[in-house]
């Protein structure tokens, strides 16, 4: 290949791809991995890591980790899925991305050696991501699982600190139908002798990686509910930010920083997590692809104040969308849509499960200039369902 966009077509065209093919993409195993790792000298073995999982909050927090970390002065490599917009956003040192010259050497140098192996989009990006981090002697890289724990690519490091933020019902056909099932698959990431961290919502299946714990030696800590409030924030970002801080804290001796800021919105950069694009009106665009997710947006919107709220939404097929909805906010108007997206949902199908006021848009920007139409300067535009949909929409909103 000669250029950085024939590298990216590639690796969407050539190798399955989660964000696209859902469960054909996903292979539950760490052989793959394993082989193209050791093509490329092991790089899994020479980096510093924090293993982030969770059905909800991995990304926030790995977002406050690598801000916390970058601004005590430390080289903070930070490896993300799924990206919104750009492939690069995946991987980034000190909030730079990955550069377009070292995908491009990366693909030339290994391509050949990689195909008998024939590893998968995230597979491929996984191996990308520690092979980057180990060049660029980073001092510490934030990692979060792709899908799962037990069997996700990232599983093949031994991190620092193991972190699972929440355990919610997402991803059945794969991690398991019950909270006990999905617990255990995100409990796989719990290596030996090495703390893990649960996050303050974990309770009913907290027994379940207690075991895990103890197997495997693993000294287990827990986070506390968050007691602040914040103005900017919604409560699930604060208990995010909650988890960060004492993952911090629990490596301090190895990895000290500097006094932070009582103001969590500092240290969170992140996209998609209740981002504010707009003022007069409002518009916030948030990721709620399941029924956790919604329901923290649901708690995050008390705190805010509007007249009317106007909520552009729509899902990927495989998602249970009629339990999401029991939990969507109510609102005065309702616009279903869909992302570029092949998984994306018909948006006429969620539009049927709605009770009033909802009008469908086959093309989200169409979506988006209907709600800013309607709405006025005290009203509250939400985006909201899948990442890739909001995704979409932050690249032509911004």
């Amino acid at each position: 290949m000669k250029t950085y966009e024939q590298v990216i077509e590639f690796l969407f065209n050539q190798y399955p791809i989660y964000q696209s093919k859902g469960l054909d993409a996903y292979k539950p195993d760490l052989s793959n991995i394993t082989s193209i790792c050791k093509i490329i000298g092991a790089p899994e073995k020479k980096i510093k890591t924090i293993h982030v999982a969770g059905t909800n909050g991995k990304g926030s927090v790995c977002n406050y980790l690598a801000n916390i970390y970058r601004e005590s002065g430390y080289k903070i490599g930070l490896f993300t899925s799924p990206h919104l917009n750009d492939f690069r956003e995946r991987i980034s040192i000190n909030n730079k991305y990955i550069s377009k010259e070292f995908i491009l050497d990366f693909y030339n140098k290994y391509t050949n050696e990689f195909k008998p192996i024939s590893p998968s989009f995230f597979e491929w990006s996984t191996a990308l991501a520690f092979k980057y981090f180990e060049e660029e002697q980073t001092d510490l890289n934030i990692i979060e699982t792709g899908l799962g724990g037990r069997l996700d690519s990232t599983n093949i490091i031994t991190p620092e600190l193991s972190i699972i933020t929440t355990i919610g019902l997402d991803h059945q056909k794969i991690l398991g139908n019950t909270l006990n099932e999905i617990a255990n698959e995100k409990g796989g990431i719990i290596k030996n002798g090495i703390p893990i961290l649960l996050g303050p919502g974990i309770s009913t299946t907290k027994p379940v990686l207690e075991k895990i714990a103890n197997e495997k030696k693993s000294i287990l800590h827990i986070t506390e509910k968050t007691n602040i409030s914040h103005e900017q924030l919604p409560e699930y970002q604060l208990n995010n930010w909650e988890t960060a801080l004492k993952a911090v804290n629990i490596i301090k001796e190895k990895y000290p920083v500097q006094l932070l800021e009582k103001n969590p919105s500092r240290y969170l950069t992140i996209k998609g997590r209740w981002q504010v694009l707009a003022e007069n009106p409002k518009v916030i665009a948030d990721i709620g692809h399941n029924t956790q997710g919604m329901a923290a947006i649901k708690e995050g919107l008390e705190k805010e104040k509007y007249k009317k709220l106007h909520i552009i939404l729509g899902f990927s097929k495989d998602k249970d969308v009629s339990k999401i909805l029991t939990l969507l906010p109510k609102a005065d108007y309702y616009y279903t849509t869909k992302s570029q997206n092949e998984r994306s949902l018909d948006p006429k199908e969620i539009d049927e499960k709605l009770d009033k006021n909802s009008e469908v848009f086959i093309k989200h920007s169409d979506a988006i200039k209907a709600a800013k139409a309607n709405a006025k300067a005290n009203d509250l535009i939400l985006i909201t369902g899948s990442a890739f949909l909001v995704g979409d929409i932050l690249a032509d909103f911004l």
